[in-house]
């Protein structure tokens, strides 16, 4: 995207990419040597771009300056997330402007916002009448166009306001936007738009080494375009993507697991259309209507938030009690003598009104649907069990240790249930589930507890996961990556660090994380077929 020469003296380099290749940091390196050796400054010789005033203002620039290469490399990255268009309005903004440093280049790249690009311009008479409205505020009829002197309109809007022509079209400066100033102290993510809601980290392994693309969404179709370009794929369903920033980065802990990259940039559209007005406020209130709701796509969470104004969050109510008080105090709707309500359970109580009213708790405040009940989770619970293998170490009083294998670890069946029982993530209602930072999975996961089993002469790790209802296999596979993360460098390894003590005289070190550590379902492992796949099967005659 950007193309350097660099020198000292009457040495010159060869055209190097920006960002570099390793060869070509090589060559930059030994010229940097040697012009530091000889007390010669290194400076930018020529610069090719695809926006033509970026190589006037940068050559000529001190390479020396450590500060300088990494915005320069900055700013070939910076050019790459950004569609012709945009580097066409770029150009335009550049000339406007003049930025006399690369900060404040970059940061004139972060506010292009300023500037709308009227792509037709084969109608003098249609641009003539746009420029009327903008700089008069004059709305022209259309049958009027082809009378309109475009000339001595566009001298006289141009000489109260900044524009100029590119290849894209004609590039008029706003004077309605806010310049933010996204680069201060740290240099922004490449692909950051100041205007987007979430930004999304694409990336897909190759030859090379791994490519890696910031998309910012809501986007327009070109610049989907242009992340696949980047990453070389025709559809996004061939890289990977986690959501990792953004304006709305909050949000992404209340959104259903599993979604595509397709489907989030559409869920982002209807936010910024139809959804936000800028206000803490509203956020919250998304926040805890979706933790309400929870929905299991975001075509439900679409469907939920379109009627976002039938739901109230009342905040000041945080608890089960906190509810059932409100009610007792100012509803009307129920009645208990002074003498009763000092032997009241006002936590059941709560949760007894909460779901004869329909009503549920988020940590925003509870929720209320003013013509309807919120969903309810099924009541039904569904228990899932993972398998991993286990690793362990045996540790006698001289601390002389052993390797353990699962087969071995049979033995100490008992002494491990008892640590596994004894320890404080069991004493909480819902186990490791309380770590899960996904809220709606949260809702919908009861607990998560790990224990052992024996299976086979051998003893495994298990993780037994009880949920409102089956979960589906998105959720099912963000759950086993939750476990793999627990197992490996959470509750797994605090707990493989407290030595269980046993008859033996000899304390055990039980490694439920380890460079082995693969997950199976109980049906993965023990090889059990799903109820369905058998009834299929026996509407075929049964197995063989």
């Amino acid at each position: 995207m950007l193309e350097i020469r660099i020198g000292y003296g009457d040495v010159v380099s060869g055209q190097m990419g920006i960002p570099m290749s390793a060869s070509d940091f090589e060559a930059a390196k030994k010229i940097l040597d040697e012009g530091k050796n000889g007390n010669q400054p290194v400076t930018v010789r020529s610069l090719v771009s695809p926006v033509q005033p970026l190589s006037e203002m940068i050559t000529g620039m001190d390479y020396g300056d450590e500060t300088m290469r990494k915005e320069l490399d900055f700013l070939g990255s910076r050019l790459r997330h950004m569609t012709r268009k945009g580097q066409d309005i770029f150009s335009v903004a550049l000339k406007l402007e003049t930025p006399g440093t690369l900060k404040e280049i970059i940061n004139l790249s972060y506010n292009l916002d300023s500037y709308d690009l009227l792509e037709d311009i084969s109608d003098p008479g249609r641009i003539a009448a746009e420029l009327l409205r903008r700089g008069k505020q004059i709305e022209i009829p259309e049958v009027l166009y082809p009378m309109l002197d475009f000339e001595r309109i566009r001298d006289s809007y141009f000489a109260d306001h900044k524009g100029d022509y590119c290849a894209s079209g004609l590039v008029l400066k706003r004077e309605d936007t806010v310049y933010t100033e996204v680069y201060q102290n740290y240099l922004p993510d490449p692909g950051y738009d100041k205007n987007s809601l979430f930004l999304l980290h694409l990336r897909r392994p190759s030859q090379n080494g791994m490519v890696n693309v910031s998309l910012a969404i809501p986007a327009d179709k070109e610049k989907m375009e242009l992340a696949k370009k980047e990453l070389g794929i025709q559809e996004f369903s061939e890289c990977q993507w986690n959501q990792y920033g953004g304006p709305l980065d909050e949000l992404r802990h209340y959104l259903p697991v599993g979604s595509k990259v397709e489907e989030l940039n559409r869920f982002a559209w209807f936010l910024k259309e139809k959804v936000l007005y800028n206000t803490e406020q509203i956020v919250e209130k998304l926040k805890a209507v979706l933790t309400a709701e929870c929905p299991r796509s975001l075509d439900e969470a679409t469907d939920v938030l379109s009627d976002l104004d039938h739901y109230q969050v009342l905040s000041e109510f945080r608890t089960p009690e906190d509810y059932a008080r409100w009610r007792m105090k100012d509803d009307g709707s129920l009645y208990v003598s002074r003498f009763c309500e000092a032997y009241l359970d006002w936590n059941s109580l709560g949760k007894a009104l909460m779901k004869r009213d329909g009503t549920r708790w988020s940590e925003q405040g509870t929720v209320l649907r003013d013509e309807w009940h919120c969903s309810e989770l099924c009541e039904n619970a569904s228990v899932i069990r993972l398998y991993s293998s286990l690793l362990a170490e045996l540790v006698d009083e001289d601390e002389y240790s052993s390797s353990l294998s699962s087969v071995g670890l049979i033995s100490y069946e008992d002494d491990i249930l008892d640590a596994i029982a004894a320890d404080d993530i069991l004493k909480t209602e819902k186990g490791l589930a309380d770590y899960l930072d996904n809220q709606l999975l949260k809702q919908r996961v009861i607990s998560m507890r790990p224990t052992v089993e024996r299976y086979q002469y051998n003893l495994w790790g298990v993780l037994e996961i009880k949920s409102h209802g089956e979960l589906n296999q998105e959720e099912l596979e963000v759950l086993k990556r939750e476990w793999a993360g627990q197992a490996c460098d959470g509750w797994g390894e605090c707990f493989s660090q407290e030595g269980i003590e046993c008859e033996s005289d000899c304390d055990l070190y039980v490694y439920f994380g380890h460079s082995k550590f693969r997950v199976q379902t109980e049906q993965e492992l023990k090889g059990i077929v799903p109820e369905q796949e058998l009834t299929g099967m026996e509407g075929m005659g049964g197995i063989s």
